[in-house]
């Protein structure tokens, strides 16, 4: 015997029942109805140009597009000073290596290996400088350190004595030179002299002292 499947009876707003509905059915059947009603009448909203019900409080409450600032350009790098007709050629004497002094100023400038450099006064133009020079500390019998270590020695030793408002008008166009026994074969003679050589990489004419107090 199949079992009875007993109909709920849900009152109806005219005192009648109506039957072949469960409730949990008549509700959704409620539900649907109202969705449909409601998508309906935002689609009218939206088809006459009013916003939806709902959709304005949404609107306000979205951040705002943040104007975005424009940033201004950097300065370019500092120009140089003008370089005038450049002297290639010595008009004075070279003078010996080891008779120059620590600041003197030479007329021309081919290599940091030259016996001899033309010395004029600073306040001349002049492509060069003899920065520094000096005697480094290690005995005579001491083993080589490398070229590597002496480098880091000397520029230090050398970089002190520069002057940095000189520096900050040429910037990165300073070159300095290092002279000293480079070799081991120099270094066990007991040679341990060292020389700095301050010029620019453009080769303009100086016409004023790169040496600190000078």
């Amino acid at each position: 015997m199949r079992p009875d499947r007993r109909r709920e009876r849900i009152p109806h707003a005219g005192g009648r029942t109506v039957e072949g509905m469960s409730r949990r059915g008549w509700m959704l059947l409620v539900a649907a109805t109202v969705a449909v009603g409601g998508v309906l009448v935002s689609v009218g909203f939206a088809a006459v140009g009013f916003p939806s019900p709902g959709t304005s409080s949404a609107a306000s409450s979205e951040p705002q597009p943040v104007s975005r600032h424009t940033l201004e350009p950097l300065p370019g790098p500092r120009s140089l000073p003008p370089r005038p007709t450049s002297t290639r050629v010595a008009t004075v004497p070279a003078q010996p290596l080891d008779t120059l002094t620590a600041g003197d100023c030479l007329q021309t400038y081919d290599s940091k290996e030259a016996p001899a450099y033309p010395m004029v006064d600073c306040s001349a133009p002049h492509l060069a400088q003899l920065l520094w020079k000096g005697t480094l500390p290690q005995p005579a019998g001491a083993a080589f350190p490398g070229t590597d270590a002496l480098d880091a020695q000397v520029s230090d030793l050398c970089e002190q004595h520069l002057d940095w408002h000189w520096v900050a008008v040429w910037n990165e166009d300073v070159q300095v030179d290092l002279r000293y026994p480079g070799t081991a074969a120099q270094w066990s003679t007991g040679a341990r002299s060292y020389y700095c050589f301050v010029y620019t990489f453009s080769r303009h004419e100086l016409t004023c002292s790169a040496l600190a107090g000078g």
